[in-house]
């Protein structure tokens, strides 16, 4: 697995912000799905996710070309 690609709570740790935040910039469309998150189990019933730190940390540095 890619060292970037952290679950949920470690990404948010590393990322300095809270969980709720990396689920809402997924929700509104700001982080999109295979550049800065993917299914941890596509056919789950409750998806988890793996999120791209270093790719989400672009986006919240401001850095537009990320998105």
């Amino acid at each position: 697995m890619n060292k970037f690609w952290y679950d949920t709570k470690p990404a948010a740790i590393e990322l300095g912000i809270a969980e709720r935040q990396l689920r809402k910039l997924r929700a509104e469309g700001i982080l999109k799905k295979g550049q800065h998150y993917r299914f941890k189990n596509p056919t789950a019933a409750k998806p988890k996710y793996l999120w791209n730190i270093r790719a989400i940390a672009l986006v919240l540095e401001g850095d537009q070309s990320a998105t």
